[in-house]
This record gives structure tokens, C-alpha cells and sequence, in this order.
């Protein structure tokens, strides 16, 4: 089975240099992300290309609809926007992009193309993937991630509607259930945001060491340490949660191998249901062909005999 998948993350203002460096490719060398392929960063390309860095870009959009901030606002929503490697994999380049360019107008014409800082299609990873990075301003011009994502509800619409727009162009796409009907478990958002952290300490320790030299060598590398001792917390909640982490990841797993095992369950008490109703009709064209050979022998016999018998089966009685 292939999937449309669609996923946001919310973003403050702190988290949003680090979503620049990774998306854009920034980066000289990516030993966090070992899936990057270097030789291929060549064939990523832009749908909506930003006219300088995310923060500006941002920045440009708030102050253009006038938006009141606080320090901790979602100022960035990235989209990661994709399907089942199986099938994106099975795509000729050309496909792909119009793939994207597709699952993007869905977003064009729900967040407003004006709100896009950047759309940028990944290639060299292990999957064809784009993430599409928003500024939430609603229509009203207000700075509200949650008014336009909503609450899981609303969540699981957004999902729908993906569905919706990208079976249209892709049949053989389907909808992944919601957890609600699944009952799967899924990694809580603190460990997510222990991850974040966890990452965006690399990229800023990896970008301060890049820049060490004979003369700053001292400077550079005390302020690495600082970096990463205020985010020391996000390495040790995800070291605590490891065998949780895996846990989950395995319930994962196995909800797959019940489903697939659920699927073959369900086929063959099909097939058994089948056969029990193609007996149970053959039992009753036999039986109906006999009523009708009694009927028909009942109908032969002169009626003063019929009418004795009926008497003597009365009696009898």
C-alpha cells in the first residue's frame, strides 16, 4: 500500500535557522544526516524559492500584514509533503515534480502562495521529499499557527482533504487511518522537541568548530561548549527515553505486521464464507427442487384420496 503523507512542524523563531541550513543546504557536510548524498544535492530544485534567508523572509511577511508577536510565536510552519518510497521511487523525475508542484497547489490555495518562504524539493536522500515552509498568517492578518492547523480534529481534516486533492491525480494513493481508529501509539512531542534541540545544538556547535582557526581557536571552542551545555538536557531526555523511543518504534512494527496479518485473516474467512455460501446454496436448490417435486406429486393425487389421508393424519393426531 502507498500513502500521501503530509506532516507540519511548528516553528519559533529560535528553531528557524536551523530549518534554513538543513533545507537549503547550507551546510559544507551533513554527519548528522548520513542519508544526504552530496553528489546528488545538485538535483534539488525550488517550486518557491526564497529571496533571502528564512528569517527575513518572515520577518518581510509580519511586518507587511502588520502582525503582533510574542517571543515564543510560531513564525515558520514547515510542511514535509511526500508518499510511500514504493511510489515516489517509481516516478520518472518529471513525474515527481509534477507530484510536488500538485501537493503544493493544495497548500497555495489554503495558506495563500503569498505566505511561502521557500518550497524545496530534497533528492538526495533516500526518498523524493519537499518541505514547504509557511508563515501562518491568516486570511484576517493575524500570526496564528493554530487558527489555520486547529486542534487534532481539525488535523485529521487537513489530512483528509490532502487525500482528497492528491487521489484525484494518484488512485492507487490511499489514506492512512487516524491513531484515533488505529489505537497506534505514537512518540510523544517532548521527545520531538528533546530531538530539535539535540539537532539544532549539532548544527550550531558543527557551524562554530567549521570556523575555527589559529586565532579564535580559544573563543570558538568555549562557545561551542556553552552551545552545547545549555542543550545537554534535549541529549539526556532522549538517552532516558531510548529503550522508550525504541519501544515505540517497535509497537510501530508490529501494528504494521498485526494488519498485514489482519488483511490475510480477513481473505481467508472470506474465502471459507465463500465456500459455507456456495454449499448453503446448493443445500437450498436441492431442497427447493424437492418441495417443488412434492408439490407437484401432492398435485397427482385424485382428491377424495387426498381428502381421506388428510382425515386419517387428523385422527392420527
Amino acid at each position: 500500500m502507498s500513502y500521501a503523507i503530509m506532516r507540519f512542524q511548528k516553528c519559533a523563531a529560535g528553531g528557524v535557522a536551523a530549518k534554513n541550513r538543513h533545507n537549503e543546504r547550507l551546510k559544507s557536510e551533513y554527519k548528522s544526516n548520513p542519508n544526504i548524498d552530496r553528489d546528488r544535492t545538485k538535483d534539488n530544485y525550488h517550486l518557491v524559492e526564497p529571496h533571502g534567508k528564512y528569517k527575513q523572509c518572515y520577518t518581510e511577511m509580519i511586518e507587511r500584514a502588520g502582525c503582533r508577536t510574542r517571543s515564543n510565536s510560531t513564525v515558520l510552519v514547515e510542511t514535509l509533503l511526500t508518499a510511500s518510497p514504493e511510489f515516489m521511487n517509481q516516478l520518472k523525475p518529471q513525474e515527481q515534480r509534477q507530484f510536488f508542484e500538485r501537493a503544493a497547489a493544495f497548500l497555495y490555495e489554503r495558506i495563500g502562495k503569498e505566505n511561502i518562504v521557500s518550497a524545496v524539493v530534497h533528492m538526495d536522500e533516500t526518498t523524493p521529499h519537499m518541505h514547504l515552509c509557511f508563515c501562518p498568517i491568516t486570511k484576517d492578518g493575524r500570526l496564528s499557527a493554530k487558527e489555520i492547523l486547529g486542534n487534532k480534529a481539525d488535523l485529521s481534516k487537513w489530512q483528509d482533504a490532502f487525500y482528497e486533492h492528491m487521489h484525484g491525480y494518484y488512485p492507487s494513493l490511499e489514506r492512512g487511518l487516524p491513531s484515533a481508529q488505529t489505537h497506534r501509539k505514537h512518540i510523544p512531542a517532548y521527545l520531538f522537541r528533546a530531538l530539535d534541540d539535540a539537532v539544532n545544538s549539532i548544527d550550531t556547535v558543527d557551524r562554530l568548530l567549521s570556523d575555527v582557526n589559529v586565532f579564535n581557536a580559544g573563543k570558538k571552542k568555549e562557545e561551542a561548549k556553552r552551545e552545547l551545555g545549555e542543550h545537554l538536557r534535549g541529549f539526556y531526555t532522549l538517552a532516558a527515553h531510548a529503550k522508550q523511543i525504541d519501544a515505540y518504534a517497535r509497537s510501530l512494527e508490529l501494528a504494521n505486521a498485526e494488519k498485514d496479518k489482519e488483511i490475510a485473516s480477513l481473505s481467508d474467512r472470506l474465502e471459507e464464507t465463500d465456500l459455507d455460501l456456495t454449499a448453503s446454496e446448493a443445500r437450498v436448490l436441492q431442497l427447493k427442487v424437492e418441495k417443488d417435486h412434492a408439490v407437484a406429486l401432492l398435485a397427482s393425487i385424485p382428491p377424495e384420496l387426498r381428502s381421506e389421508f388428510e382425515r386419517t393424519i387428523s385422527k392420527a393426531r
